[in-house]
């Protein structure tokens, strides 16, 4: 009996261990690192892919500051520029209305209201 459930712990550990390997696997593959090799090796495997892998790393190569460049206004472009608040509108018409309103729509966005006249 005692060498059923000492073989029971055993087949127990090892499946424990089988099962410790394949998470840390699985969580190597899904970092952002893993996932990036992942697409890579499938379009370099690709004929098609790999041409065009190949041509764009030779590119990067020859030409860095302007791969760099091109790369930062694209990303400038996606982030693009947050809209205004209604808010903020009036208080830019009516300072003297719309002041408290404007104050807590543009904290830390960098707007500066102008001065009202009196």
């Amino acid at each position: 009996m005692t060498s059923d459930a000492d073989a029971l712990e055993r087949e127990i550990e090892a499946s424990r261990d089988r099962l410790d390997q394949t998470l840390d696997r699985l969580t190597q593959r899904l970092t952002p690192t893993g996932i990036a090799e992942d697409m890579l090796g499938a379009v370099r495997r690709d004929a098609t892919g790999g041409t065009l892998y190949d041509g764009a790393l030779e590119a990067v190569r020859r030409n860095p500051v302007p791969v760099l460049l091109m790369c930062l206004g694209a990303a400038m472009l996606l982030k693009g520029k947050e809209p205004r608040g209604p808010a903020t509108y009036r208080a830019v018409r009516d300072p003297d209305r719309y002041a408290a309103a404007a104050v807590t729509s543009t904290s830390g966005s960098g707007i500066t209201l102008p001065k009202p006249s009196r």
